[in-house]
């Protein structure tokens, strides 16, 4: 069987659940001198897999549904509910591995089945879908992005099968987590859409936060305090307009991207004071595993239609006992800033975007603040935008 050929499946009218689905088959199965061996053409990888899992391997090649496999192998004198974990923890291991995705369903679940938000960020319209058993507390990362409308210009649908979740685009898959990463999931999927539907010249990696009609830029490497520090802000009185990623236009103007920052675990007890409902909101996982929580604004109010000149361009360094201090730097700093982690539509940083970058920093005041305590950073940040 050709590696991109899919398993014919008819799934029940309406069926949400993965149990007797198809699979598209990305990988090839071979055996070399007594070692079964998986080829991810996606991944460029090579994987030796056991007996029983070149068994459950060809059985889906075959167009054998899930359930169908683990029963031939419980005849073979397997008790059955061992057979079916085999057959559950390869499917999540390959899907993991891109070897294996699912198709999406022939029938869209029914209103009964499904619960749907449709968010708005930058001018773009998402609806997702969600199965009601999985839309909460999942959905509650993006309530504040919620808008009253029908239309949407992108549909993207989660279904859950076989332990994991999986997200559609139409119906292309996209990709498959955990459910506990769903959020994380998602979150990188409208940030994805956004990119690849906005107009702009150029995002870049920095937090933005709104003060007298202008943007506050935060910037700084992973680890710096642009989350913390943000939601402290935020609690002090500025307008929350990114955590991440904020869209400059061709006239240096931004766009803040305003999705509830995700929270490390190691800042929750950082972020008590600034943040009161945070430990009580729900969990969730990374992709490398570590726990989350979302914190959303308690009182977010959505940033103004037209993009905003950047009033202040302010790079991070956090160190433990380090001196408050917010120093004015000269623009080459500013520019090596703000470029770290910056996207370019067309990929390569263009003139335009150059220009863009220059226009911002020939207008704005741009600082450098070294810091240890959450309070004297706000303090000095709060003075230099009065």
């Amino acid at each position: 069987m050709n590696q991109h050929q899919a398993v014919d499946r008819t799934v029940a009218s309406g069926a949400t659940d993965y149990s007797a689905a198809a699979f598209v088959i990305q990988g090839r199965l071979t055996r070399i001198r007594g070692q079964n061996i998986l080829f991810s053409s996606c991944r460029q990888a090579i994987f030796a897999v056991n007996d029983t899992a070149a068994d459950i391997w060809r059985s889906l090649e075959e167009g054998m549904p899930p359930h169908a496999i683990a029963f031939e192998i419980a005849r073979s004198g397997v008790d059955r509910r061992e057979a079916d974990r085999h057959v559950e923890a390869a499917l999540e291991d390959w899907q993991r591995l891109d070897l294996i995705r699912p198709c999406a369903p022939l029938s869209p679940p029914s209103a009964r089945e499904h619960i749907s938000q449709v968010v708005g960020v930058a001018g773009l319209y998402v609806r997702i879908v969600y199965p009601a058993a999985r839309a909460f507390p999942a959905i509650t990362a993006f309530r504040h992005l919620e808008v009253e409308r029908e239309a949407a210009d992108v549909l993207l649908r989660v279904v859950e099968g076989e332990g994991r979740i999986h997200l559609f685009r139409d119906r292309d898959w996209i990709l498959s987590c955990s459910p506990d990463e769903l959020p994380v999931m998602l979150k990188g999927q409208l940030l994805t859409e956004v990119l690849d539907h906005g107009a702009y010249e150029l995002a870049v990696h920095a937090a933005a936060l709104l003060r007298n009609e202008r943007i506050v830029l935060l910037c700084g490497n992973p680890g710096a305090g642009k989350t913390t520090l943000t939601m402290a802000l935020v609690h002090s009185g500025f307008g929350f307009a990114a955590d991440d990623v904020t869209l400059l236009d061709s006239k240096g103007h931004g766009v803040g991207l305003p999705f509830a920052p995700a929270v490390k675990a190691g800042a929750w007890p950082l972020l008590a004071e600034y943040c009161p409902d945070l430990g009580a909101a729900p969990v969730f996982r990374r992709p490398d595993r570590r726990r989350v929580r979302f914190a959303v604004p308690r009182e977010f109010v959505p940033a103004p239609a037209s993009p905003l000149p950047i009033g202040c361009v302010v790079l991070l360094r956090r160190g433990r006992d380090s001196k408050a201090c917010l120093a004015p730097i000269d623009p080459a700093s500013a520019l090596r800033g703000l470029l770290n982690g910056a996207f370019s539509p067309g990929g390569d940083l263009s003139g335009t975007a150059f220009d863009v970058l220059t226009q911002i920093i020939g207008s704005a005041q741009t600082y450098c603040l070294t810091y240890s305590r959450l309070d004297d950073a706000v303090e000095l940040i709060t003075k230099a935008c009065r």
